[in-house]
């Protein structure tokens, strides 16, 4: 038995549905995103930084923003569904959805965040001054490349300090990764659209703070670049063995065999598709870029060592000698340039090797502390980059493609946490380094590939049109049936883009900046860190309750700090103070970063500093100087 089907929609009917959509499309997105960066002007006007509580930035910001927020990426969703993708609104878009993201932060607060960057601004300084890094120091003079960058960059600007840099560092690293994350979208193999929501997904879900002023920022472009490319140089060549039966787990086994050759081991499975000049100059950058970052960060080569190999066996590397090149570079610098590093710490370097459950307990178990409001934060993070993978997951089995290179870039960072002793943040970094290629295959569960040679297990269910179809449904309905739901996912696939968006930016905002109670500084701060260097003497001691001051800006190696509290477990205060006193420091510098931090992580009481203070003072410590939000106390 059969149905009467509907007749199809005339093809003019539907042309001229697609010309009103354009014609109405055109000036709304321009619209939506002069409104969008209208409403972040204005909420960044109007937020009070003194205001800030525990939930840190958004805290301070006013209904505006997120209307704002979600305003453009309505606007980024409405122009990445038009029929004729207009590359220049998309990078508007981008560009508009990062300043969203990583320059509120910079346009609310008086200063830069976080203590490492005003500690590199005291590195830069001291190359600056003496023309060459303090041997024995602090092991990040082991890797000078890019502090050695920077203090070239203050005296061409003709600037003593290099602080000037670290406000809008953030902002200004985010969009410099933009060029080569399209070029990563263009020639990773997913589709035009699903690469340009790939790049909003990595902006709207990288919450890792490891944007600020920093090697690490620095040093993550270099990888991006080298990533991309490789992939511009080089195509997949196409498979010689084609399975007759795709959705066959035996011949997927065979189409896989080719993995074990040694011709994928020597690039013959990639061909170039530039000319043989351009090859050459591209490569001759790319020598330079691994010699820049291999003598400028301690992780970054080694997370580049791992992709390059995951490209050569996705077909997309065809010289190995450029990974050889590396490796060399890399191992070589910390033999010879970081010996002062490793000269009686081999422990510190492969201390930890396999050692997993350390490891992940101090990069998430011992994060999950604190009061509620913190564990909000740190709880959202996990959810929110669990989401990400899972998305990535779905997209892996949507898509076809005629290389999985974007799968083996999102493992192969996944290697790190086996070898590297990276601390706690290391698996902040894992992720990092494998975020852009999650973003294009979390992209993929959207907006799936539908060409390639490679199949999606997807593949291994059979069309409708193979379904034994029984009753009073015959063949032919159930692929119109099939087709129809299809194109009823397609056509709400905009909507879903905004919706999962939308979701990603908001908690991103939440969740980056959710630390900024105590990461983030106020002008009182500083000024009391300024007072001390002025009146302290070489040789000197300053004390500190924890380490969340902006602190190491001048006088490195020759003024000394003394940290008293822990940042992973709660210090009695009586013992705080008696580790300030005994470790005879000339200034103890107390503010408000250091309490906020006391409260929101180590659950501390919310006067703890005063109490601190006043013990202080019993013991012999005037106050020499005061503000609002900081206090400096001076050994009478």
């Amino acid at each position: 038995m059969s149905a009467t089907l509907a007749p199809p929609r005339t093809t003019a009917w539907l042309d001229a549905r697609r010309t009103l959509s354009r014609a109405a499309a055109g000036p709304l997105t321009l619209w939506l995103g002069g409104l969008g960066l209208a409403l972040w002007i204005y909420a960044v006007a109007t937020s009070d930084y003194g205001a800030m509580n525990g939930y840190g930035l958004i805290s301070v910001l006013g209904w505006t923003y997120f209307a704002g927020l979600l305003i453009s990426v309505v606007g980024f969703a409405v122009e990445l569904g038009q029929p004729t993708l207009r590359t220049a609104r998309l990078v508007g878009f981008m560009v508009l959805l990062a300043i969203f993201l990583y320059g509120t932060a910079s346009a609310v607060e008086p200063t830069a965040v976080l203590t490492d960057s005003w500690i590199h601004v005291g590195f830069i300084k001291y190359i600056l001054v003496h023309g060459q890094p303090l041997n024995g120091y602090d092991a990040r003079f082991s890797w000078p490349g890019a502090f050695s960058l920077g203090a070239t960059l203050s005296a061409f600007v003709g600037l003593h300090s290099a602080i000037a840099f670290t406000h809008w560092f953030p902002l200004a690293i985010e969009l410099s990764y933009l060029p080569p994350l399209l070029v990563i979208a263009r020639y990773s193999g997913v589709g035009p659209r699903a690469g340009w929501l790939g790049i909003a997904l990595y902006y709207s879900t990288n919450w890792i703070l490891q944007d600020y002023f920093s090697p690490q920022a620095l040093n993550y472009l270099f990888y991006l670049v080298s990533i991309a490319a490789v992939l511009y140089l080089w195509r997949p060549r196409p498979l010689e063995v084609t399975p007759h039966d795709p959705g066959s787990w035996r011949e997927r086994l065979t189409f896989s065999r080719p993995l074990l050759r040694l011709g994928r081991v020597l690039g013959h499975d990639a061909e170039p598709v530039r000319s043989p000049a351009v090859t050459a100059g591209l490569l001759g950058v790319l020598a330079l870029v691994f010699l820049a970052s291999s003598m400028s960060h301690q992780l970054t080569p080694y997370a580049l060592a791992l992709a390059l190999p995951a490209l050569l066996l996705a077909r997309r590397l065809g010289r190995p000698e450029v990974w050889i090149l590396l490796v060399v570079l890399a191992i070589g610098w910390l033999s010879l340039g970081a010996s002062n590093f490793w000269v009686g710490h081999l422990g510190v370097i492969f201390g930890s090797i396999g050692q997993l459950g350390s490891k992940l307990s101090s990069n998430v178990t011992s994060r999950v502390t604190g009061t509620v409001t913190h564990l909000i934060v740190v709880k959202s993070r996990i959810g929110l980059t669990a989401a990400i993978y899972l998305l990535a997951a779905v997209g892996v089995v949507r898509r076809r493609a005629d290389s999985r290179a974007l799968e083996a870039l999102a493992a192969a960072p996944l290697l790190l946490m086996a070898a590297q002793n990276y601390g706690g943040e290391g698996l902040m970094r894992v992720v990092l380094y494998g975020l852009p290629f999650v973003g294009m295959l979390a992209a993929s569960a959207i907006l799936p590939s539908r060409e390639g040679q490679l199949s999606s297990p997807l593949a291994l269910l059979r069309p409708p049109s193979s379904w034994a179809i029984t009753g009073h449904l015959d063949r032919a309905i159930a692929s119109r049936t099939w087709t129809a739901t299809r194109h009823a996912l397609e056509r709400s696939s905009r909507v879903l883009v905004a919706v999962v968006l939308a979701a990603c930016a908001l908690i991103t905002t939440m969740v980056r900046g959710g630390n900024d109670a105590y990461e983030s500084f106020t002008p009182d701060e500083v000024a009391a860190v300024n007072y001390i260097y002025n009146h302290i003497r070489p040789g000197q001691v300053i004390g500190l309750a924890n380490y969340f001051m902006p602190l190491g800006q001048r006088d490195v190696g020759t003024v000394n700090e003394y940290i008293a509290g822990s940042a992973t477990s709660a210090t009695p205060l009586n013992a705080i103070v008696r580790r300030l006193v005994h470790s005879k420091s000339t200034f103890i510098l107390l503010g408000r970063s250091e309490s906020n931090f006391g409260v929101e992580v180590l659950n501390y009481p919310h006067d703890w500093m005063a109490v601190v203070r006043s013990d202080l003072v019993a013991r012999g410590y005037v106050i020499v100087h005061s503000w609002p939000t900081a206090s400096v106390l001076r050994r009478a």
